[in-house]
């Protein structure tokens, strides 16, 4: 109906405003909706809401660079208009800058109390602050102003989560899907109150929590810190007593391992209650299952190996115990390039323990550490680290908006 109208009127920025709405609700159309929007701002240029429309949509394309001047440009041709205010808060929300995100939707609010993106808004980036009290009071004040406001009961779940009552968030999350059954924000967190039922997963979800407070690049220069304080910990300790060492490195790789196995771990975990798992897709699944094999496997195949003194059982389980790692990034991997990517990994890692193992049946006085097999177990374990730190690169985890 709007090409139709505008095939008659092509000067009216109503209608590129109306078409760039409905094409931000149609999926691979985003890119489209943000030129009608610019057409709208070239044929109203002194109205705010085309350039605000186009800040959320650079927003919802994880172009948020591009959205603050946008939205900060339409706040100074209209100081007074919430939907600017929301569109800079969303814009400073994708970019980390959570104090200043709070402080835009607090000036949201002073311009209109009752204004429901605003005050959601607020209340997520005060959770994402760890400010949870503060974000519960807001998700309240919300709910006693519209008792079927689906965001902010999720919201309030994921607050409750992050408190660790557990059977609180999901009762939250429950009530917001009933009320809009399509909210992947609820969806995601009614999986994640299900895997928090394990004692194991919740201690990753408290680091999750505490990463996700920093961008991109403070979350890497923490893991490298880690890295390195590791490093440093374990020599001094180990110059002391070297038996002091061991439980620095249990400790480290126990946190390296649980950060990527977590999710998988819990997933099969889930798979377990008949009603749980139905809250799992089928790559959920897959990756369940695919990891329960390869790490719990592979931990009792070690343990097998090392009850028999077989090593070339222990090498076995050990190559299944590091390939559960990029196994974990496979199946519910977003973006094609690391499907790929960690796919060939896996591939590799599996690939070369079969090769050490067959190697040392073969000629059973072969030196593990030596030749083609001790060069063969250098590059698996080298693939296997690789991983962990090729897995923090965004594109190699999520689809690019379109």
């Amino acid at each position: 109906m709007l090409h139709s109208h505008l095939a008659e009127n092509p000067e009216d920025p109503a209608a590129f405003i109306e078409l760039a709405l409905n094409r931000i609700e149609i999926p691979g159309a985003k890119t489209l909706a943000l030129e009608d929007a610019r057409r709208a701002s070239g044929l109203l240029p002194d109205d705010s809401f085309p350039l605000a429309l186009q800040s959320r949509i650079f927003s919802m394309l994880d172009r948020e660079k591009e959205a603050l001047p946008l939205a900060e440009s339409a706040i100074a041709l209209d100081p007074e208009d919430t939907y600017c205010w929301n569109a800079k808060t969303l814009a400073l929300s994708g970019l980390h800058r959570w104090k200043e995100a709070e402080d835009s939707a607090r000036h949201a609010l002073q311009l209109d109390p009752d204004d429901e993106t605003a005050s959601n808004l607020l209340s997520h980036v005060l959770r994402l602050q760890s400010k949870l009290e503060e974000s519960e009071q807001e998700s309240r004040r919300r709910l006693a102003r519209d008792p079927e406001n689906a965001f902010s009961f999720a919201n309030s779940g994921w607050a409750a989560l992050q408190r660790r009552q557990v059977q609180q968030a999901e009762n939250h999350f429950k009530e917001a899907l009933r009320l809009d059954p399509d909210m992947a924000f609820a969806k995601e967190g009614l999986k994640e109150s299900y895997k928090a039922r394990s004692g194991f997963y919740r201690l990753f979800l408290r680091w999750s929590f505490f990463l996700q407070r920093f961008n991109e690049k403070h979350r890497t220069l923490i893991l490298i810190g880690v890295y390195v304080g590791f490093r440093v910990v374990r020599a001094i300790a180990a110059a002391v007593n070297p038996m002091l060492a061991l439980p620095i490195i249990i400790a480290y790789y126990f946190l390296l391992f649980g950060t990527w196995l977590s999710s998988g771990l819990a997933n099969l975990l889930i798979l377990k209650d008949p009603v749980a798992r139905l809250s799992l897709d089928r790559d959920e699944k897959l990756e369940g299952i695919a990891v329960g094999i390869l790490f719990i496997g592979g931990l009792a195949v070690v343990l097998g190996g090392a009850v028999t003194g077989v090593v070339p059982i222990m090498i076995a389980g050990g190559a299944m115990m590091g390939a559960a790692i990029p196994a974990s990034l496979v199946f519910t991997n977003e973006s094609k390039s690391g499907k790929l990517v960690f796919s060939a990994c896996l591939a590799v890692v599996l690939g070369l323990g079969a090769f050490v193992v067959y190697h040392m049946m073969a000629d059973p006085s072969a030196h593990i550490s030596r030749g083609s097999t001790g060069a063969a177990l250098l590059i698996a374990l080298v693939v296997v680290m690789a991983v962990t730190w090729l897995g923090m690169i965004p594109s190699l985890r999520k689809a690019k908006p379109e």
